[in-house]
C-alpha cells in the first residue's frame, strides 16, 4: 500500500509541476498578443471589422482580422489595409499591407509615407516572406509577415481599415460609410512588444 500511495503522490506531483509549467508558458506566449475590438455594424458593407488580434512573435507578426459577413465574391469589392508602425520617432506607419478580401484577390506589403503607400514597389523580403489567408467560414483574414522583413522591431502597433474600395468598374467610389477603421480613423492600437 505504501508503494501505491507513493506512486500516486509522485504522479500527482508531476501533474502539478506540468500544469504549472504549461501555465507559465501560456502566460509568456500571451505577452506578445493583444486583441482589439471594433463596434459592430458601423459599416453597411460586409468588410465590417469586429475584432483584430495582433500576435507579435519572435519570428513573425500575425494580424488576424475578424469581419462581419466576409464573402468570396469579387462583387463585394472588399479590401483590407493594415498600417504597421515600427518607429515611434516617425509620424505615421512605416509599412502598409494592402489586399483584396475576396476569393482570388491579391495582396502586397508596401512601404508607407504618412498614411499612404510610398510608390508601388513592394518591401524587400530580406530572406523572409508574407502571406494572407482568408477563412470565409470563420470570416477571418489571417496576415503573417516574417519579422526580418520589418527589420525585427522590438515593438509595433497597427491600424486596420476595410472597405469596398475594389468594387468592379462602373461602381461609385465608396463613401465613408463604406469604410471601417479599427475604432477611430488613423489611430494606432497600443504598442505590442515582441516576445
Amino acid at each position: 500500500m505504501t508503494n501505491i500511495r507513493s506512486a500516486g503522490r509522485r504522479v500527482a506531483g508531476v501533474a502539478t509541476v506540468s500544469a504549472l509549467t504549461l501555465t507559465g508558458m501560456a502566460g509568456t506566449a500571451l505577452a506578445q498578443a493583444a486583441v482589439f475590438t471594433d463596434a459592430y455594424g458601423d459599416m453597411k458593407q460586409g468588410a465590417d471589422i469586429r475584432k483584430v488580434r495582433v500576435i507579435n512573435g519572435d519570428e513573425r507578426l500575425r494580424v488576424n482580422v475578424r469581419h462581419r459577413d466576409l464573402v468570396k465574391s469579387f462583387r463585394s469589392g472588399s479590401s483590407i489595409a493594415v498600417y504597421i508602425d515600427t518607429d515611434k520617432a516617425r509620424t505615421g506607419p512605416e509599412y502598409l499591407f494592402l489586399g483584396a478580401t475576396f476569393e482570388g484577390g491579391d495582396y502586397a506589403l508596401l512601404p508607407a509615407e504618412g498614411w499612404k503607400r510610398d510608390g508601388n514597389r513592394q518591401v524587400p523580403l530580406r530572406g523572409g516572406s508574407y502571406s494572407m489567408k482568408l477563412d470565409f467560414v470563420e470570416e477571418v483574414a489571417r496576415i503573417s509577415i516574417d519579422q526580418v522583413i520589418l527589420g525585427d522591431p522590438p515593438r509595433l502597433r497597427v491600424e486596420v481599415k476595410t472597405g469596398a474600395e475594389l468594387l468592379p468598374e462602373g461602381s461609385t467610389t465608396p463613401t465613408e460609410t463604406e469604410r471601417d477603421w479599427l475604432n477611430a480613423p488613423r489611430k494606432f492600437t497600443t504598442w505590442v512588444v515582441k516576445g
